[in-house]
């Protein structure tokens, strides 16, 4: 009877072993999928030392399995079936994924076969398959000094060998063979393995950087179309090979290296600027060389040392672009050691590049001088060219901002003047500026002189119409009206006398669109405002509030608009509250803003601010010894007097939900009319209407009405004791003279038409209705009452 299986033993492994067994090795690749499923489901026991569950479990079949499967798979690899090799290299790198250091304590031989493979002339799917996998076992590796002394120094140097065979140019000039893909897995690979494998992969440095030299810069001329994504993995490795160098040399040789780039890209300026009388002066002593006038402009050369050849001033400014790109490659990419960056060198050359501009379209022949000597025809070629010059001088200036961090404080200026020199209606250059703009403004932006923001404006007007554009704000460009020929074309009445409508999907690459939105708030939030004209901050909150930008309507509610003569601009907080009126942060704006405001315009009276004034008015009252009734009514009289002026200038404020806030309407809201302090605007709820002049009238003689009242109760035990203070005999006599001695007193006054300056008398100018009259005059009788008692 046969011995039942462990209960460990996983299926999914059993399942594999079986699988492996049974099928037909032509039919392993189809199976691929499903067998590195099942492998990824066994980490656990590919990971497992064979000597671990000995005592535990002795029937286990795990280690049996596990040996079984590396036996079948190292078999494959060194088959003569490509098919069962190509499946072999797929186990093999599902194998050393999950498998860990048992796995990678077994896998010489798979090294071994694996640069066989890459040797052979397998399918390149394979190979390229097999270069992949041989690199995650070398970077897997670096965390084992044994493995790396017994496994990757013996068999590297075999594989870098291979990989170069790949990529290595023939000596006839003929074209490579081998795809553009496996050269980019190729460089990927190699760029992983110098950085840690440098002094391994130093005696292939030279042989690298010639295989790789044609890749960089690429142009038309030559006959081999380079990929994007080639050209940054050759400059990557191009570069990353520095690591190399002996002892501390690594900084040296990447200062080496990025100086000649610079001079490349220097004598390349030199052929296709033929055409221009440059007025540059160099600050570091390059000196320009003079380039000859017949022919078409050439550069390159045929050395190992030397970028390939090319011929045209087109290819002449695709290798100028390709050198600026690959300098920005040199900022971008990790050093081994700190560097010394040739800032000089750098912006000598940028500023060289950026002052040739294209003729201005009003004079094209007086806005640049050309050299008589070259035809007309470079010379258009030469304006069509540069904008692809100027955008990746804009990308060499984004990375020196990313590599250098705050300290490129000091050139911010510089490359702020070089961007709004080179900036045009291309679209190129207004994606690559507002991504070179990010960055400037966060570091200098609050910095920036009013000249250097006054040069900016054009920059602000192209990013609201980007924007504005997109969203569907603004007319076509190319919508005109339509009249009919003179020819009589019937075509021409079928075309319609309004604006073309605007298209829902624009033009404008979704990258473009990010960059210019990205920079919105910064326009608003890092500029200093005063700065701004009128216009350019209107057109900054018009397409903040309809490209429905929150951050940028939040920067421009915190940074609100101030002119020379001190006056603030309306606020945008309506249109902020009614669009994102649910979000925090613009919940606490708000509420920050409309306490300033009500600071700033009055606030009517507090019930918890009045009973604390209330508090203290009382305890003055105790302490003070010496004041009359008379005195406490003109008291009186002035506090509803100033009630009365306080509610007449409160007429325009309102209470709500929100507080007292100034309500001014939509229709006039205008960023050109400037008014004191910030005007608010708010969203009331149903239960809180507005209520009618009439009605707020009413409530305000009814307040002063209930403050009277508080008023003389507050005073009835102050009135003992100031009559006592002013010296009178008699109590009993004050308390018979009340109010109604008073109010005689006035009514002497009135019918003799003088006035009094008596202390006793005051005249309370207030005009209250039938049922606040007839409270008065039972709370007089009242207290008359009470004296009497």
């Amino acid at each position: 009877m046969a011995t039942p299986p462990s209960v460990t033993t996983p299926p999914d492994l059993r399942v594999l072993c079986r699988r492996l067994t049974s099928t037909p090795v032509d039919d392993l690749p189809r199976l691929c999928p499903l067998l590195v499923s099942h492998v990824l489901q066994c980490g656990a026991q590919l990971s497992a030392s064979p000597d671990a569950g000995k005592g535990k479990d002795k029937g286990s079949e795990v280690p049996v399995l596990v040996h079984k499967l590396r036996t079948h798979i190292t078999s494959l690899l060194n088959g003569k079936n490509a098919s069962g090799r190509f499946a072999a290299v797929c186990l093999v790198k599902a194998v050393v994924d999950v498998g860990g250091w048992e796995s990678l304590r077994a896998a010489e031989p798979w090294v071994r076969g694996l640069i066989a493979i890459v040797q052979k002339n397998d399918p390149l799917a394979t190979k390229e398959l097999a270069i992949i996998t041989l690199t995650k076992i070398y970077m897997l590796l670096q965390g084992y000094q044994t493995l790396i002394r017994e496994m990757a120094t013996p068999t590297l140097p075999n594989f870098v060998t291979a990989c170069l065979q790949l990529i290595k140019p023939s000596a006839s000039g003929q074209p490579l063979k081998t795809p553009t893909s496996v050269v980019e897995t190729v460089a990927s690979s190699l760029s992983k393995l110098v950085v840690l494998y440098p002094t391994t992969l130093r005696p292939f440095a030279t042989q690298t950087r010639t295989a790789l030299r044609a890749y960089i810069a690429p142009t038309s001329s030559e006959p081999l179309a380079v990929p994007q994504n080639l050209r940054e993995s050759s400059r990557q490795l191009f570069i990353l090979f520095s690591y190399t160098a002996p002892k501390n040399g690594s900084s040296d040789e990447w200062g080496k290296s990025i100086k000649a780039a610079i001079l490349d890209a220097q004598s390349t300026a030199d052929q296709i600027f033929r055409g221009v009388l440059e007025s540059w002066e160099s600050a570091t002593g390059y000196r320009p060389s003079q380039p000859r006038t017949d022919g078409l402009p050439t550069g390159g050369g045929d050395s190992s040392d030397e970028f390939p050849t090319w011929t045209g001033l087109q290819a002449g400014a695709e290798r100028l672009s390709g050198l600026l790109d690959f300098l920005s490659s040199y900022l971008d990419s990790p050093t081994k050691s700190p560097v010394t960056v040739p800032l000089g060198d750098l912006l000598d050359l940028t500023s060289r590049l950026t002052l040739i501009t294209p003729p201005s379209p009003s004079s094209p022949e007086d806005s640049i001088p050309t050299n008589p000597a070259i035809s007309r025809d470079e010379k258009s070629e030469l304006w069509t060219s540069l904008p692809s010059i100027h955008s990746a001088v804009l990308r060499l200036h984004t990375s020196l901002l990313r590599r250098l961090g705050d300290s490129a404080l000091s050139l911010a200026t510089d490359i702020i003047d070089q961007t709004i020199r080179v900036f045009t209606p291309s679209p190129s250059i207004r994606e690559t500026a507002y991504s070179l703009f990010h960055p400037l403004l966060l570091l200098s932006g609050p910095t920036l002189p009013r000249l250097t923001v006054d040069s900016i404006n054009p920059l602000i007007h192209s990013v609201c119409a980007d924007i504005l554009l997109s969203a569907g704000h603004l007319p076509s460009s190319q919508s005109t009206s339509s009249q009919p020929t003179k020819s009589g074309d019937a075509d021409a009445f079928l075309q319609s006398s309004t604006e073309k409508p605007v298209s829902l999907f624009p033009a404008l690459p979704a990258s473009h669109l990010d960059a210019a939105a990205s920079l919105l708030p910064l326009l608003l939030s890092h500029l200093p405002q005063s700065y701004l004209s009128p216009e350019s901050r209107g057109l900054l909150d018009r397409t903040a509030i309809l490209s429905n930008s929150k951050p940028a309507m939040l920067a421009s509610v915190l940074h609100p608009y101030k002119d020379s003569r001190g006056r603030y601009y309306p606020s945008i907080l309506p249109f902020l509250v009614r669009r994102f009126g649910k979000d925090q942060e613009v919940e606490v704006v708000r509420s920050n803003l409309v306490r300033a405001q009500q600071k700033q315009i009055g606030e009517e009276w507090d019930a918890s601010e009045g009973l604390e004034q209330l508090l203290l008015s009382n305890g003055k009252q105790e302490g003070e010894e010496q004041r009359n009734e008379e005195e406490d009514e003109v008291m009186v009289a002035g506090e509803l007097g100033a009630e009365d002026k306080k509610a007449k200038k409160k007429e325009n404020v309102v209470a709500s939900g929100w507080g007292n806030v100034k309500v001014v309407p939509e229709e006039k809201m205008d960023v050109d009319e400037p008014v004191n302090g910030f005007a608010v605007t708010v969203e009331t709820k149903e239960e809180e209407v507005l209520a009618p002049r009439q009605t707020r009238a009413g409530a305000a003689l009814k307040r002063k009405s209930e403050t009277f009242a508080e008023a003389e109760e507050v005073k009835k035990p102050a009135k003992r004791v100031d009559t006592k203070a002013a010296g009178e005999k008699n109590e009993n006599k004050v308390k018979k003279v009340g109010e109604k001695a008073v109010v005689e007193k006035k009514e002497e006054e009135k019918d003799d038409g003088s006035d009094s300056d008596d202390e006793g008398s005051v005249q309370i100018d207030m005009s209250l209705d039938d049922s606040e009259d007839e409270e008065e005059e039972e709370e007089e009788e009242e207290e008359e009452e009470e004296d009497k008692k």
